[in-house]
Order: C-alpha cells, then sequence, then structure tokens
C-alpha cells in the first residue's frame, strides 16, 4: 500500500486544462482564469492585505502566465501542473508589490460600512491582521495551507521550500499567531 502511495505521488494525473492549453484550444485561457481566480486572489489579499493590490496582482499573475505559456514547447505543457505553477506566479507578483512599498506603512484593513459591529467579522479581520505581521515565510505558509487549503507538497513546489520547511513555518506561524491573538484579547480586557 505504501508503494501505491508514492506513486501516486511522483505521477500526478494529467491536467486536462493544460492539455486544452497545448492543443491551442482558444477557450482554454478562459478556463484557466474562471478555474483559478477566486482561489489566487484570495490568496493575494491574505498576502498584500489590500483589495485593489490583490486584483492587480491576480491580473499581473495571469498576464505573466499567458506570457510564458505561449513560449512553452508541447511537451512541457502537458505535463504541467497549472495549480501550483499558478501560485509561484502569484506569490512572486505579491512578493514583488510588497517590496514596492514597503516603506509605505500598512494600514489597518478597511471593515465594510455597517459591518463593523459584528463580532465575528472583527475575530476575523482581527486573525487577518494578526496574519500580516507574521515574517512573510511564515504569513505565505500559512496562507497557502489554512486559507488555500493546499497540501504541503503543493507548497512545496509552490514556494520552492522543502516540505519539510514549509510544515516548520505553518507550525512556527501558528504558534505566533496564538500567541499575538492571545496578547490581544489581554489588551482589549484590560480596557
Amino acid at each position: 500500500m505504501e508503494t501505491e502511495t508514492r506513486k501516486t505521488d511522483a505521477t500526478p494525473e494529467p491536467d486536462p486544462l493544460a492539455a486544452r492549453l497545448a492543443d491551442g484550444d482558444p477557450s482554454a485561457p478562459g478556463a484557466l482564469v474562471e478555474r483559478h481566480y477566486m482561489e489566487l486572489y484570495r490568496y493575494a489579499y491574505a498576502v498584500l492585505r489590500e483589495e485593489r493590490a490583490a486584483e492587480d496582482a491576480v491580473q499581473d499573475a495571469f498576464e505573466r502566465a499567458f506570457a510564458a505559456l505561449g513560449r512553452y514547447p508541447e511537451g512541457r505543457l502537458r505535463a504541467m501542473r497549472l495549480r501550483p505553477w499558478m501560485y509561484t506566479i502569484t506569490l512572486n507578483v505579491a512578493r514583488n508589490r510588497l517590496r514596492q512599498r514597503r516603506e509605505v506603512p500598512v494600514e489597518e484593513i478597511s471593515v465594510v460600512e455597517g459591518a463593523a459591529s459584528d463580532e465575528g467579522r472583527e475575530g476575523v479581520m482581527d486573525a487577518l491582521d494578526a496574519l500580516g505581521r507574521l515574517p512573510e515565510r511564515q504569513r505565505v505558509a500559512v496562507t497557502l495551507r489554512y486559507l488555500q487549503d493546499l497540501p504541503y507538497a503543493e507548497i512545496s513546489g509552490v514556494t520552492g521550500w522543502p516540505e519539510g520547511t514549509a510544515k516548520t513555518l505553518v507550525r512556527r506561524g501558528l504558534m505566533r499567531l496564538r500567541k499575538m491573538m492571545v496578547v490581544e484579547d489581554t489588551r482589549g480586557d484590560q480596557r
């Protein structure tokens, strides 16, 4: 049974959309956007913490992806695993945007008017704020694992980190998040 698991991990199923892209199907690029846009947007938003910046980052990621796809030979296209590849591009675009705005202080996440009183929403916003204060590698690892629900193998493929490193970064990120949330709760109780 262990051998079967290894075989499955080593040879993933071919992506039918990658085959459509390789065949030059004119509807395949639209299908790629439709399939991945929302998850990539949520990921970019978790990294950048700004709606407009996340939208722009995903748009740039798709532009880069389509430019690259046009240069790849058919065999490479057919063998592609599109989801981790798109996450890698989106991560690189988001990192570049973070570098460009490092000198600008990170603003608090704006809450939709009228929703500020909702306790559940406040808790989510507090958690996202704390996530945004994690070191970049931990933030990326936790976001991919828990907000995007990627398995560690895909996180490794997206980031280039060994799987063990991804697990360690997620664990440390979660520990740091818990500490931040406890400290914030304690501060809130004292006010």
